[in-house]
């Protein structure tokens, strides 16, 4: 496998699979001593590597165009860089490490926000920066508006805050106590549903700050943290992923929890449901937990349509029209069709685990964030990902 540097920095590789054959006789394996694993770890079916980071990567996003890309890490760096050259765009020092990075809904501005709760804004037609703010607590979450220019965020004292890009017009959404730990923005933008550390879920009325239901009582309601919250693309509902070891389908209408997927209860680790996540073309939804459980469920039936399990924990999932990819803590990205349960495909060549991805708008790009610190760029169009004997 050739690997030729892009740049004078060395900050992206490519990779040339031109001399690869992808179809070798499996008898000439008996000349290999190397194990599976090792064999695996060697291989790398990235198209580009960014590497510009000097520790754990936690965060990727893509802009609209997927031409640009964001990252942040450990090392308190936060980038913004072309997908094609590696050339850095914007070099962002944060207070403390950067775990929340991404672009606004037409890409016109990128955010970036490091653990102190220190948040910026860049004008990415200009590069120019044009708005911070320092809040109160740690930060936990970052998020824009699904059309205006608005962010929004939550810190560890339980505030939520949503502010108007560049002006910095901003209101708040009093805790209650405990931080508030993920949140999502409704597709009319008016409404937002807010996760806590307590388990429970509050959904507001953006511009009255109006609660307008909180889900935390009763035998069906979380009993620990959640770890993130999706609105779903008809508005009609709220999906939630706890530490519990369940999820809960909420009814914006009523408050109510109307279905309950997973182990209600279960306090092991290993079993917190990480993330969830709605298909935008099918009446399914996804959850995906340390148990490296990835379960479609079908919103209809209530029923467990595909159960797709994971060597390792899943932390991170993107769904893509009928397909939903995963981020696993070995290392490698996988692709499944999400009608069959089958495994499309892998994309592997990090070395450690993987923190986030970021899908391009026209699915062709997908993005990973790992702790051995590089963010990989591969082609899901390229018909390398081929499925792996082990997923």
């Amino acid at each position: 496998m050739d690997q030729t540097p892009m740049d004078e920095k060395g900050t992206i590789e490519t990779k040339d699979f031109s001399d690869t054959d992808m179809q070798d006789d499996p008898d000439s394996s008996e000349d290999n001593d190397e194990s599976p694993e090792e064999e695996q770890q060697q291989y790398d079916n990235a198209d580009l590597i960014f590497q510009q980071h000097k520790g754990e990567v936690f965060v990727v996003d893509v802009d609209k165009s997927g031409k640009h890309a964001v990252s942040g890490g450990v090392d308190d760096k936060g980038y913004v860089w072309e997908i094609e050259t590696g050339d850095v765009l914007v070099d962002h020092k944060g207070q403390d490490s950067v775990t929340c990075a991404c672009f606004s809904a037409d890409s016109s501005f990128v955010a970036m926000g490091d653990i102190s709760g220190a948040i910026k804004v860049w004008k990415m037609d200009t590069r120019e920066e044009v708005w911070e703010f320092q809040t109160g607590g740690d930060l936990e979450w970052l998020k824009w508006h699904p059309v205006a220019p608005v962010l929004m965020a939550g810190t560890t004292d339980g505030e939520a805050w949503l502010w108007k890009i560049p002006s910095g017009d901003c209101k708040t959404y009093q805790s209650h106590g405990d931080g508030c730990t993920c949140g999502d923005i409704f597709p009319d933008g008016k409404k937002a549903a807010l996760g806590y550390a307590d388990g429970s879920v509050r959904i507001f009325d953006l511009k009255t700050q109006e609660v307008l239901h909180t889900i935390n009582k009763g035998k069906n309601a979380h009993r620990d943290g959640i770890n993130d919250v999706r609105c779903s693309p008809d508005g009609q509902v709220v999906l939630t992923a706890s530490v519990d070891g369940s999820s809960k389908l909420i009814s914006l209408a009523t408050g109510k929890i109307s279905a309950t997927y997973g182990t209600r209860g279960n306090q092991e680790t290993d079993f917190s449901v990480e993330k969830v996540s709605f298909s935008n073309s099918l009446p399914l939804a996804a959850t995906a937990s340390l148990n490296g459980q990835l379960t479609i469920w079908d919103l209809k039936s209530g029923q467990i349509r595909h159960k797709c399990q994971h060597p390792e924990g899943i932390t991170s999932i993107l769904w893509n029209g009928t397909t939903v990819f995963s981020g696993c803590l070995d290392g490698i990205s996988r692709q499944w069709d999400a009608r069959s349960g089958e495994l499309l495909a892998t994309f592997v060549g990090h070395s450690d685990q993987i923190y986030d991805l970021a899908l391009s708008s026209d699915g062709r790009l997908l993005l990973s964030a790992s702790a051995d610190e590089t963010v990989r760029v591969f082609d899901t169009t390229s018909g390398i990902g081929l499925p792996s004997t082990s997923s």
